[in-house]
């Protein structure tokens, strides 16, 4: 036998001796060892309860795409599709610069403001910048002021809502004194080249 095996059966027979003689100590002993125990079966139980989950996951992800590959309509799910990004593009404007998509813009509020009789039009161009996650759309703001009477400014709100090209009013601004009114609204564009980037005006 090594000396390193003699001094550590030595050290065990020590402990084994001290623990037989004091009751307290051996009780201690075996109430750690007990709460170690406890913690390693909860650690345990906390992993298999993860993996469970993740399988249980695993699982459905599975099913779905299961379900989604049996499918037979994709024909019809594809060909509605095209029809809704179709229309949804024919209502989007297009120009081949920002500058050409505020000169359309303005062009197409000077239009509303006259055939709804608004006194003092002001269009103010605003900024112009690409939409998150759709490289190919820019949003093209204006301020639209103007003094309306009575009714006019809620035909004219109603004029941007149910325009041919979509716009969206941002924020709008009334004042009593004087009938005056301020829309900022936007406009989604395709078509500015890449050469040509947005930029406040």
């Amino acid at each position: 036998m090594t000396a390193v095996a003699r001094n550590w059966r030595g050290r065990l027979t020590a402990v084994h001796a001290e623990l037989t003689a004091k009751p307290r100590l051996r009780a201690g002993a075996w109430t750690i060892a007990a709460l170690l125990l406890l913690y390693m079966l909860l650690a345990q139980a906390e992993r298999l309860a993860a993996a469970h989950d993740s399988h249980a996951r695993e699982a459905a992800r599975a099913q779905a795409l299961a379900g989604a590959v049996s499918r037979d309509d994709w024909p019809a799910l594809l060909a509605e599709a095209r029809a809704d990004a179709e229309a949804l593009e024919r209502r989007l404007w297009r120009a081949d610069s920002a500058g050409h998509a505020q000169a359309q813009l303005q062009q197409s509020l000077t239009t509303l403001a006259a055939r709804l009789d608004l006194r003092e039009p002001r269009i103010q161009p605003g900024v112009s910048q690409p939409v998150p996650d759709l490289p190919d759309v820019t949003r093209v703001q204006v301020q639209f002021v103007g003094r309306y009477r009575d009714v006019g400014f809620l035909e004219l709100l109603l004029a941007i809502a149910e325009s041919e090209k979509k716009m969206v009013v941002d924020r709008v601004t009334v004042r009593r004194a004087g009938s005056r009114a301020s829309v900022l609204l936007s406009a989604y564009f395709l078509g500015i080249a890449p050469n040509n980037p947005p930029a406040a005006a």
